[in-house]
């Protein structure tokens, strides 16, 4: 029973992942924040997940405020819509 607990939150995670690092993705957020600042924020969980270290939500609102020079409200408003509690615990 457990094993296979962990092998569905695995899919369930790996397709979150997937979802998030897609075109559609991209498409339906570009709309109401800039497509600059989503490829950001996917770019850094590509780059998180390939140096297979997990992101704190601290440094990744720092990284966005910083690189993108979007202020701290539009992105927290953006990982508000985006529920990024989900990402837990790749994203903590």
């Amino acid at each position: 029973m457990y094993d296979n607990d962990i092998r569905v939150s695995l899919i369930e995670f790996y397709d979150l992942l997937e979802h998030t690092l897609s075109f559609k993705f991209r498409d339906k957020w570009k709309h109401l924040y800039s497509e600059r600042m989503i490829k950001l924020f996917q770019l850094k969980i590509l780059q998180s997940f390939k140096a297979g270290k997990p992101l704190k939500r601290s440094s990744l609102l720092n990284y966005m405020m910083s690189k993108g020079k979007y202020k701290k409200e539009v992105v927290e408003d953006f990982f508000n819509m985006i529920e990024l509690e989900l990402y837990s615990p790749f994203i903590s």
